[in-house]
């Protein structure tokens, strides 16, 4: 049984279902129900659809609260985990105008789970899930798949994620590339993400949060996650980061993985993207 392929624009993009082991005709139905949940998800994420809880957001003053839906707030919850964790490497509220500077580390806003309420800490807020919506949608995607008993799946999101459910039958896991040139190496994903972020695609938009300076790394960096919202933002996190903090972070976390790329375009792995010990 071949695979079936479906493709949808949103979020600026397109997003891509590959569908294993399924009738084309069931499988069609499935991904069109994962579709309408994204183009849900677009109206609540997106900070241009006017009536989405980020634009929402984007209009408070300094102090001011509004309610977010459940999308919203888990999507905000992961970006600030990556953004703790990355001692602020990933920043989705980077370009806000906060009271403090960038080294204080002022919150430029705060949530409260209990009452689904976001807070605005900053004399401009500035939110952009561009970075994380893409992979947040994929794992949205995903669940929605497994209610229609699709098990075996590949996701992407514009080539830059992908997220694998089980493996094509007859396949160790659905293979997917890092790297340039000479040096480019496919990698067997299953039950797990892969994102790249790099000049190519976003170009001077990669600024490191830390400094306010676009990012001096120059070749494609991949993040390995459990989770696609994770990958996504930790991609964007790894441009940024040296790489010395790149195998400190990944070895601090032992279920995160690393492929950055040289000068050389040589690639270094970490991580669980390292080879076992005596393979290469």
């Amino acid at each position: 049984m071949s695979h079936a392929v479906f493709r949808h624009e949103a979020m600026a993009t397109y997003f891509e279902i590959t569908v294993a082991g399924q009738l084309e005709g069931y499988a069609r139905q499935a991904a069109a129900a994962a579709f309408r949940e994204l183009d849900r998800l677009e109206g609540e994420l997106s900070r241009f659809v006017e009536s989405s809880d980020i634009a929402r957001a984007n209009r408070l003053g300094l102090g001011e609260t509004i309610a977010i839906g459940d999308d919203t707030l888990e999507c905000l919850i992961v970006a600030a985990s990556i953004a703790q964790s990355t001692k602020h490497a990933f920043d989705p509220a980077y370009g806000s105008e906060r009271r403090a500077q960038p080294a204080d580390r002022a919150p430029a806003f705060t949530l409260d789970p209990a009452s689904h309420s976001l807070t605005s800490h900053a004399s401009r807020l500035d939110l952009d899930l561009g970075a994380v919506g893409k992979g947040f949608a994929l794992d949205r995607l995903a669940a929605v798949l497994a209610e229609w008993g699709v098990d075996a799946a590949l996701l992407n999101s514009g080539g830059s994620t992908a997220l694998a459910l089980e493996q094509p039958p007859s396949a160790a896991g659905w293979a997917v590339g890092i790297g340039e040139g000479d040096h480019r190496v496919e990698f067997l994903l299953r039950r797990a993400a892969l994102s790249g972020s790099g000049l190519a695609v976003k170009g001077a938009h990669l600024v490191d949060p830390r400094t306010g300076r676009p990012a001096a790394r120059s070749q494609r960096a991949w993040a390995h996650a459990p989770d696609a919202a994770v990958a996504d933002a930790l991609s964007t996190a790894f441009f940024v980061m040296t790489d010395d903090e790149v195998e400190a972070f990944c070895s601090a976390h032992p279920g995160i993985g690393a492929a950055l790329t040289g000068p050389d375009l040589r690639l270094a792995l970490h991580g669980t993207l390292r080879p076992p010990s005596g393979v290469e």
